[in-house]
């Protein structure tokens, strides 16, 4: 008896993509990511402070600032590059492995800087490595916010925050090494990338992540950039690097707490811009200008308000919130810490501008700028920081960021002037 064809089995359907979380709610969970990462990495300045010293501060501050640079620089920005691909002309896949490549790179340079500085070679190795593990992370990061998952991103840099505090004040509290205090953050950026980022990136693009065939328009679009987040970076080094050569570990110590603050400060309006670029850069792209301009406005108002509201603070109350911050030690430095926030004001404003920069892809023309910021506040913490110390970094980085937002102010007038940039992805 012939027999009837089985029916064809029936396949799976494809995983559905999560839905987005909504602009509002973004802002919401990026705030709190951003605060929550933020807070912790005060809070591991405070911890060294009261349980160490300005030495063990200066330490620390002292790898933060010379791995930061690189990281950023070879790290290519590739997450804001994914974030304002409107169309998605690239896979997942040409990001993460070019990340990846970048990153064993940047491991390799680490050592190098470690055998520089060898007071400090663990240090500097040890948060190397955790740099290159967020860098990983980083590259999901771009993917979770193309589809408009701030909370998983959020939710990543809280667990890495708080997991890193805790395993760096058990190691410093237990041994009184930095050494070792830094691998237990590296420790923390290798649980939340194997147990968090990896398998939430996974829903968003199955498949294979490796590829062999990275276009040399992707680094090539990507590098300016790259270069610009690594010079923004040496310009929070430079002060560092000035005062650990004329006045020791100890004034770098003082100079890092100080400057923590305004740095936990900008969690608000980095927090507002990374939800608001890809809303931004959709705006920009369609030619809508007054919704651009308006959205680029809040976010510069509330900047505005933030700065200025902090650094009220510090004249009305500075030194004695150091003193409860630090301990005694720092209590004397209220002047320098206003004058640092005043500076911190004017770079929550330029970096509200360079979101707006970022939004319209005007990667190419912030290259030129930041490595004149770079050369005018090296310049001018060769000139001030000697004689002034301390005081002399907070005067060296107003000027630098004052030059930064001028020069970011022109940029977005002048891409608004000229249109969209082509859509293609290569330049």
């Amino acid at each position: 008896m012939p027999t009837s064809p089985s029916p064809p089995p029936r396949l799976a359907p494809p995983p559905a993509t999560p839905r987005p979380v909504g602009l509002r709610a973004g802002v919401v969970w990026t705030v709190l990511g951003q605060g929550t990462s933020a807070a912790a990495q005060w809070a591991v300045v405070a911890l060294l402070a009261r349980l160490g010293n300005p030495e063990a501060v200066g330490q620390y501050a002292l790898g933060l600032g010379l791995v930061n640079p690189l990281y950023l620089l070879l790290g290519l920005q590739l997450r804001s590059v994914q974030a304002t691909d409107a169309g998605e002309a690239r896979p997942f896949g040409q990001y993460f492995s070019l990340r990846a490549l970048t990153m064993l790179l940047a491991l390799a340079i680490t050592a190098g800087l470690a055998a520089l500085y060898p007071r400090a070679a663990g240090v500097i190795l040890w948060l190397g490595a955790a740099k290159a593990l967020e860098g990983l992370s980083d590259v999901t990061y771009g993917l979770m916010q193309r589809h408009e998952r701030l909370d998983w991103v959020s939710r990543s840099t809280m667990l890495r925050g708080v997991l890193g505090l805790g395993l760096l004040a058990a190691l410093f509290a237990a041994t009184g090494s930095v050494t070792l205090g830094a691998a237990g953050v590296a420790l923390a950026g290798l649980a939340v990338l194997l147990v968090h980022d990896l398998p939430l990136a996974r829903r968003l693009a199955p498949g294979g992540w490796w590829t062999r065939h990275i276009p040399a328009g992707l680094p090539r679009l990507a590098l300016p950039l790259g270069v610009v987040m690594g010079l923004v970076s040496l310009g929070s080094t430079l002060p560092r690097l000035f005062l650990e050569h004329a006045h020791g570990s100890a004034a770098v110590g003082v100079y890092s707490a100080l400057s923590y603050v305004t740095a936990a400060g900008s969690i608000v309006v980095v927090a507002l811009g990374t939800a608001l670029t890809t809303r931004l850069s959709h705006l920009f792209a369609t030619g809508q200008r007054a919704g651009f301009v308006r959205l680029t406005l809040g976010l510069v108002g509330a900047a505005a308000a933030f700065g200025g509201g902090l650094t009220l603070l510090a004249a009305v109350a500075g030194g004695p919130l150091l003193g409860l911050l630090y301990g005694p030690d720092y209590a004397a430095e209220g002047r320098a810490f206003l004058w640092l926030t005043l500076g911190g004001a004017l770079s929550y404003l330029a970096s509200c501008a360079g979101f707006a920069v970022t939004a319209a892809r005007r990667f190419r023309e912030q290259l030129p700028l930041f490595a004149a910021v770079t050369v005018l506040l090296a310049l001018a913490c060769a000139w001030l920081i000697p004689p002034y110390g301390v005081m002399g970094a907070a005067f060296a980085g107003l000027i630098g960021a004052g030059a930064q937002l001028a020069g970011s102010g022109l940029i977005v007038a002048g891409a608004l002037r000229a249109g969209p940039a082509p859509v293609s992805g290569d330049p």
